[in-house]
């Protein structure tokens, strides 16, 4: 009895010692944040919440910024910290007699399994989705026509009303785009397509005919209302080749885009060539620079695939890929 008592205490002392350090591994749900010169909602999400793909989020909790574009040095903005932290449940292992056990023989351990290298993917789906690509046409499925909330710039979690050209359903999906330009061959002149930015995804939530309306479910890049809806298709990205291929094929970068994301910078570029002239997805190809001579300037990895076009990621440059410049087959040294 004594002993029990005494073990009692012990537990009860342990759990007292213990109680301010739960108390204090709570955390804060928001940061009021200062806006300073030159800083954008996306900036501020990469920094604050580290995933700049946040940005909506802060939006939402700051109704007073009408437009996410128009932010200004001194303003006051909330952090909601709250989506980048983990509640810290504390652990208490209890106390137990110890057990004796018979001594059993030791065994020689058992070799350890060589686990594979993990591989990844060519790019992040984000990234993917995001690059858009050149299409055959600038028209889509329907437009966005109004908002919920009566605002004229959209993003994640956000509902809207839509228009089509035929019915729709509860659960359709639909990729929200932007028609960048028509876009030329920079030597033949001849019309190659229509750059498309992806700005999200929308599904339908209701299924009336007469007054359609959607939820994004993910943004890339503000949706401003009158933008334009194409039909969906799951878009997965693959992962990288461990010897990818070097075709040789020869063309042209027929249109560039900066990309924005998560981890910097993503140069995107776009060829006049595609699955007809035998690209595969992962494959290298070099750049070469708009000169009378041949010089290679980097490397570019196809992303995403059309039948006469295609989507690459820059890997490597030594000076900026534009629209003009030559792409050939990597020169085997």
């Amino acid at each position: 009895m004594a002993q029990n008592y005494i073990l009692n205490r012990v537990v009860f002392s342990l759990l007292l010692f213990l109680l301010p350090s739960f108390a204090a591994a709570q955390t804060e749900e928001y940061k009021d944040y200062i806006v300073k010169k030159g800083d954008t909602l996306w900036d501020i999400s990469n920094r604050e919440l580290q995933d700049p793909f946040l940005w909506p989020k802060v939006w939402k909790e700051n109704p007073g910024i009408n437009n996410p574009d128009r932010i200004y040095p001194e303003q006051r903005i909330k952090i909601p910290l709250y989506i980048s932290q983990k509640e810290i449940v504390p652990k208490i292992k209890p106390v137990a007699k110890p057990i004796l056990q018979p001594e059993i023989p030791k065994e020689e351990p058992l070799a350890k399994q060589i686990e594979p290298a993990k591989r990844e993917y060519l790019v992040p789906k984000d990234v993917l989705i995001a690059g858009g690509f050149i299409g055959d046409s600038g028209n889509g499925v329907g437009r966005i026509t109004d908002s919920q909330t009566g605002r004229t710039i959209l993003a994640k979690g956000d509902f809207a009303y839509i228009e089509t050209v035929s019915p729709v359903k509860k659960g359709d999906k639909f990729f929200i785009i932007h028609v960048v330009e028509k876009v030329m061959h920079p030597t033949t002149g001849s019309k190659v397509g229509y750059l498309i930015e992806v700005l999200g995804i929308a599904e339908m939530v209701n299924s009336d005919q007469d007054d359609p309306k959607v939820q994004i479910i993910a943004s890339f890049s503000e949706v401003p209302l009158g933008s334009l809806l194409r039909d969906y298709y799951n878009l997965e990205p693959l992962l990288a080749p461990e010897n990818p291929r070097k075709p040789n094929v020869n063309g042209y970068v027929v249109a560039t885009k900066q990309l924005h994301a998560v981890n910097g910078n993503w140069d995107i570029v776009y060829l006049d060539k595609g699955r007809s002239d035998g690209l595969e997805i992962g494959d290298m190809l070099a750049t070469t620079l708009q000169n009378k001579h041949k010089i290679v300037n980097g490397t570019i990895q196809i992303i995403n695939l059309g039948e006469t076009t295609s989507t690459a990621v820059i890997r490597k440059n030594e000076i900026e890929t534009t629209r003009g410049d030559g792409v050939t087959g990597i020169t085997q040294e």
